[in-house]
């Protein structure tokens, strides 16, 4: 097939082809993606100082309450506005046993 028969192929079945509905594709909608779950999210260090005496005082105050010293500073945390779910509390240490 030429160069010039091949043209008038499409010449002709151009209007044609505008009236399939293949050629009228659908806008195609934005599926919102899920948002993120804490369990999703990895975990980060973050660390600060305390005066020895306040890390003794934290320790003692989150044994009386039978929690991690994490659960124990991240309910404060919550108390104050800070987004912390049940999974956040959990006590990581018996995980990797």
């Amino acid at each position: 097939m030429t160069k010039k028969n091949m043209q008038s192929i499409v010449t002709a079945l151009t209007p044609m082809a505008g009236t399939l509905p293949t050629q009228r594709p659908q806008p195609v909608q934005d599926v919102p993606k899920p948002a993120p779950t804490p369990a999703d999210e990895p975990l980060v260090q973050f660390s600060f100082s305390l005066r020895k005496s306040q890390r003794k005082q934290l320790a003692r105050l989150a044994s009386d309450e039978d929690v991690p010293m994490r659960a124990f500073i991240l309910e404060a945390l919550r108390e104050k506005g800070l987004d912390v779910t049940e999974d956040d509390l959990r006590d990581l240490r018996k995980e990797k046993g």
